[in-house]
């Protein structure tokens, strides 16, 4: 989609109130010199929480429409185990705006553009957390989302939002007993 397609699309979002999930990436490789960052997969264990924690998270938020997430591949794989715990009813979409690095304006106005009004958004820390405060006033000294865990945020119609939960993954997978 063309820059200016994009612009078009994103003031015809209409404002409704909307509910994300700000879910960071499952337990991931360490960083090596042989391995550039964005190909770090998830380990075993990765797949094996968020397959527990994507479950968990489906009966948090039950009617997801949507998943976004970087385009790294350890936040992809996550996004796939939150579609297989929605039985793939919620599609996933790549971004940049949730890349490491990205600029809370490119996040804000990634979020401005979302149509749908139930989205799970897959990505990375400090980012998640700096996004969250961004959005909601929240101090974000004291917080960090561990690999798995999530903000649940509520975005008002006037654009301001509120933190309404902060998850932590044993929580989540507890949610949905194996």
């Amino acid at each position: 989609m063309s820059t200016s397609k994009k612009a078009a699309a994103s003031k015809a979002t209409p404002k409704v109130e909307r509910f994300i999930v700000l879910l960071r990436h499952g337990i991931a490789e360490e960083a090596t010199a042989e391995k550039k960052d964005e190909d770090r997969g998830l380990t075993k264990e990765g797949h094996a929480r968020m397959k527990e924690i994507a479950r968990g998270l489906e009966r948090v938020l039950p009617k997801a429409q949507a998943i976004y997430t970087s385009p790294l591949l350890r936040a992809v794989q996550t996004a796939l185990w939150v579609s297989k715990g929605y039985k793939s009813r919620a599609n996933i979409n790549t971004t940049d705006a949730l890349a490491p690095g990205a600029s809370a304006k490119q996040f804000r106005a990634f979020v401005d553009s979302i149509a749908e009004r139930r989205v799970i958004i897959v990505g990375h820390e400090p980012n998640l957390t700096r996004s969250m405060a961004a959005l909601t006033g929240a101090d974000a000294a004291k917080l960090e989302l561990k690999k798995g865990g999530c903000y649940g945020v509520r975005i008002l119609e006037d654009g301001s939002g509120t933190l309404e939960w902060l998850l932590p993954p044993r929580v989540l997978r507890k949610l949905f007993p194996r």
